[in-house]
């Protein structure tokens, strides 16, 4: 057996499907609600999955955890950021002191954050609320090596894992991820035009703003490196050519997520990358995932189709750190307060329009 499918069983999990078994009586719920049948749209199904995902009837859903990972890119020194590197390591310390968008976005929709180093070319000050899972002060430049070794992205998988493990001992049961590393767009750009096969152009985009130029050089040099590797296309080698250790740590956060029935909050592009790893690695990991929204970033859309997934949201947003799924929370717990608190006809003394129509033969649920 080859290093590559060894180190696969290191890191794959049973995850079980959803528990679609109790869809039926998640829907009669709905129906006795004081409403027309179906007449709050994807909000009822999008209850039913995690009623699915909970196996819980009347899921109560507390708290989210939002768990930023962020590391540096050895990419970068290739000049496909328009961003200075340093910039890593100060958002960070930002994001720490409930700063930046994702901070106030944080406290506005009662989400707890934990920003965890996992690969930032920086000594951080110990008295900052940052957790050190450091695996290494940033990647390798895949332009010219693999990103990282095998064991660095089995560390990193395994951070992601472990931050899941005690967010789901603290009493969690919804999950956002978020992300900071410059460079880490051109990352997934590669890991995306890998497993979908897709041209890299059409896996790209500006990511902080590359000029039209900029972003043509940026394409030249992911097509140039996945041509120096080989076009791998096994999923976790992907990771390991091109990945950054936060890609690899939300990968490995999202399969064990899936593994406790965790609501899993899919943020935007680089988010969907690490989906499209962890889906890639373990199929069912994909029943407990909500595509928050649809991001700005170039290559996004596309990889959401490949995935299947329609997004919540499309507000051309683009700016990651969770921001989308955080903002897509707010989305899916009222969705979940409608399906466990709004009046039903009986409570409200309103006539079952439902019941009277399902009589006649009309069942909107086919």
């Amino acid at each position: 057996m080859d290093s590559t499918m060894a180190h696969r069983y290191t890191v794959v999990m049973n995850v079980a499907p959803k528990d679609t078994s109790i869809a039926a009586e998640a829907w009669k719920l709905w129906d006795a609600k004081a409403k027309p049948q179906l007449s709050l749209g994807r909000l009822e199904q999008l209850v039913v999955d995690i009623v699915c995902m909970r196996r819980q009837l009347l899921p109560d859903l507390g708290r989210p955890v939002l768990l930023l990972f962020a590391a540096d890119h050895g990419i970068v020194a290739e000049g496909v950021s328009s961003s200075p590197q340093e910039i890593t390591w100060q958002q960070c310390e930002n994001f720490a002191q409930d700063g930046g968008a994702i901070g106030l976005l944080c406290m506005l929709n009662a989400v707890d954050m934990k920003v965890v180093d996992v690969g930032v070319a920086h000594d951080f000050r110990a008295d900052l609320p940052i957790v050190d899972r450091k695996v290494a002060f940033g990647t390798q430049n895949f332009a010219r090596t693999a990103a990282m070794t095998h064991s660095q992205m089995h560390a990193a998988m395994q951070s992601g894992a472990h931050m899941v493990k005690d967010a789901q001992a603290e009493g969690r049961s919804v999950v956002a991820f978020g992300e900071m590393g410059i460079g880490n767009t051109s990352s997934s750009s590669a890991i995306m035009s890998c497993i979908t096969g897709y041209d890299i152009a059409r896996c790209t985009g500006r990511g902080a703003g590359l000029a039209p130029s900029a972003l043509e050089h940026k394409k030249d040099v992911l097509s140039k490196a996945i041509v120096f590797h080989g076009h791998p296309t096994d999923p976790l080698e992907v990771l390991r050519t091109f990945g950054g250790f936060e890609i690899a740590a939300i990968a490995g956060g999202m399969l064990e997520a899936a593994r406790l029935h965790m609501v899993i909050l899919v943020d935007g592009f680089i988010a969907s990358t690490a989906a499209l790893v962890a889906i890639s690695v373990e199929a069912n990991a994909r029943d407990y995932m909500v595509f928050c929204h649809e991001s700005g970033e170039g290559g996004h859309p596309a990889l959401l189709e490949f995935l299947g997934a329609e997004p919540l949201l499309s507000l051309r947003m683009r700016l990651g750190e969770g921001t989308g799924a955080v903002v897509g929370w707010s989305i899916v717990n009222q969705a979940v307060q409608l399906y466990l608190h709004m009046t039903s006809f009986a409570s409200a003394q309103v006539t079952d329009s439902v019941t009277l129509l399902k009589k006649q033969g009309v069942d909107f649920h086919g």
